[in-house]
């Protein structure tokens, strides 16, 4: 069972639509004779147009169908999900197109929403059988890659991925209800510094507030990652929700105030620590003061004894002579170790300074292959498909090239660390962990990749040419 197919001409075609997507009529391809040549758009079998007990339209396999069809072991229940989710995108104004794969196959989404300028796309994905936390993570980071959003829907039971990546637990229609949103958004409350799940809201109302971006996705501060459940009494854990860029706003200030009151306890803290240090030198002061004077009746009548001591007197001074020796003994190791420590340190420093200069060196001449027209032609293919595609504008560092980003230029977001402009090769060691490294061409790219010290998945490169382009005038 699906719900797209190959037209012979058309092209492919999408039974959830009045025209099918292509300005054709249900009836040119049901029941029609000659039958019309429809494929099935997964695996290329003859499929045929249907029409279920519920009035659901719908492309059926032609007998002798291939097992291993991915669309053959989708559910009724999921193929409804998917019918529910691209009706809900078509009410929020754009378009919405079922069971699409990506060109080279490394995605296929239940339900593709696209916005009528294509610029924004987020894929929407029916989740009903288990899946690990790593193959879902991977596959929504494979989206991302390629610049869509995502959101997985789940119909309920156990899903252990909810609140891991973006994601929403969904609850069909009962008692004439809607399909509602049971999991997922939450509201921040200031007053009780927490997070409360929103209250069952339409499945329809929450995906065009996903689309309109009126809802967005937030990691939640590790702190608060405890949600409140009313419906259940219940706290869950949840490290991503769906939620408004007020309540993000109300977090980072009750996170604040959290840190100004913690500052204040470490203050109060200190004082008390010291208060406490006061009163034991106090004490410590009246010990020794009574100590003192114990010591005065001691010697007193050690003075009384010393005609009868004197031999002991004599060993206790040959026992001090050789606690000298042993004194001077340590302290003479103790002078050769630290003459090692500092020898040590003195070689460690040359090596750091030597292994910078050999890195600035490098620097220079990596960037010296590059005249100032192709870099400003790097910064370009950088900032211009983000600012199509997202209206973001792209900051520079206006340092430039700078140690600290691995000799190459940092690049902001909204005063956010985006990313690294081709960094100096020998100073990869030197980059931020996790941040995009965006370079000229494939050739840079292998050359950062075979260092072994980045992985390949962070290098993105843009085809540009080795050596600068001369135009004939």
């Amino acid at each position: 069972m699906a719900f797209a197919a190959i037209h012979p001409e058309a092209g492919r075609i999408d039974a959830t639509l009045p025209d099918l997507g292509r300005g054709l009529t249900w009836d040119q391809v049901h029941k029609t004779r000659p039958r019309v040549a429809l494929g099935c758009p997964e695996c290329g079998h003859g499929v045929h147009a249907k029409v279920s007990a519920r009035k659901l339209r719908y492309f059926a396999h032609d007998p002798g169908r291939p097992a291993d069809c991915a669309w053959l072991n989708e559910s009724l229940e999921h193929h409804l999900i998917k019918l529910e989710l691209a009706t809900a995108i078509r009410a929020a104004d754009w378009h919405a197109e079922l069971e699409v794969r990506a060109p080279d196959g490394t995605w296929r989404a239940d339900v593709l929403a696209s916005s009528h300028d294509g610029a924004q796309r987020v894929a929407w994905e029916a989740q009903l059988s288990p899946i690990t936390d790593e193959d879902i993570q991977e596959r929504t980071e494979r989206y991302w890659a390629e610049g869509i959003g995502v959101c997985w829907v789940s119909p309920g039971g156990k899903a252990p991925w909810i609140g891991n990546v973006p994601s929403i637990r969904v609850q069909e229609p009962r008692d004439g209800q809607p399909w509602t949103v049971v999991d997922g958004p939450a509201a921040f409350h200031l007053e009780h510094g927490t997070w409360i799940a929103v209250d069952d809201p339409e499945l329809t109302a929450f995906i065009r507030w996903v689309l309109h971006e009126q809802t967005i996705v937030h990691r939640i501060r590790p702190r608060y990652r405890r949600i409140w459940y009313p419906t259940s009494e219940s706290y869950r854990r949840r490290n991503l929700i769906w939620t408004t860029s007020r309540h993000v706003d109300a977090e980072s200030r009750h996170e604040a105030m959290r840190q100004r009151q913690d500052e204040r306890k470490r203050q109060r803290e200190e004082q008390e620590r010291q208060a406490e240090q006061r009163r034991q030198a106090d004490a410590e002061s009246r010990r020794q003061k009574e100590e003192r004077q114990r010591e005065a009746q001691r010697q007193e009548k050690e003075r009384q004894r010393k005609i009868r001591a004197a031999e002991e007197a004599a060993r206790w001074a040959e026992q001090r002579r050789q606690w000298e020796i042993e004194a001077e003994q340590a302290r003479q190791r103790r002078e050769a170790e630290e003459r090692q420590r500092q020898e040590q340190a003195r070689a460690a420093e040359e090596q750091r300074l030597r292994q910078e200069r050999e890195e600035e060196m490098a620097a220079g001449r990596w960037w010296a292959q590059l005249s100032p027209s192709q870099v400003d032609q790097l910064r370009d293919a950088v900032a211009e498909p983000l600012w199509r595609r997202e209206a973001t504008r792209v900051e520079f560092d206006p340092l430039g090239v700078t140690v600290d980003s691995a000799y190459g230029i940092a690049i902001y977001i909204r005063r956010r660390l985006h990313g690294i402009l081709r960094p100096s090769p020998p100073s990869l060691h030197r980059l931020p962990p996790v941040v995009p490294v965006y370079v000229r061409n494939a050739r840079e790219a292998h050359e950062f990749v075979s260092t072994g010290i980045i992985d390949p998945a962070r290098v993105v490169h843009f085809g540009l040419p080795d050596h600068e382009q001369m135009s004939l005038m």
